[in-house]
């Protein structure tokens, strides 16, 4: 059986968002997400795009006030998505944005 590695706790999470990053022929390129789950200083995304690891992207998820950077650290193909690991260049707490109702 494994261990955690993991310095803090995943949560779950099911939130839209995008990614945008410059190919190594200087193209800038962006793409819909899927973050899937969150920690202080990680995240895992789905997408319909492989990215090479240690690619430098920008990350956004409106609903987790996250915008800021991040490292791939891994990139699996999952059918026809790709889940791909992130190391955030920043620590967050992760908690959503607070939720106003009308």
């Amino acid at each position: 059986m494994a261990t955690e590695k993991r310095r803090s706790q995943r949560i779950e999470v099911n939130e839209p968002g995008s990614i945008s990053w410059q190919t190594e022929s200087g193209e800038s390129m962006v793409e819909k997400i899927l973050l899937t789950d969150l920690a202080d200083s990680g995240a895992m995304i789905e997408m319909d795009r492989k990215l090479p690891l240690r690619q430098t992207v920008l990350i956004k998820v409106p609903a987790w006030e996250i915008d800021g950077s991040a490292s791939v650290r891994y990139c699996r193909q999952k059918g026809l998505k790709y889940r791909i690991g992130l190391e955030l260049f920043y620590s967050i707490t992760a908690k959503p944005k607070v939720q106003r109702w009308t």
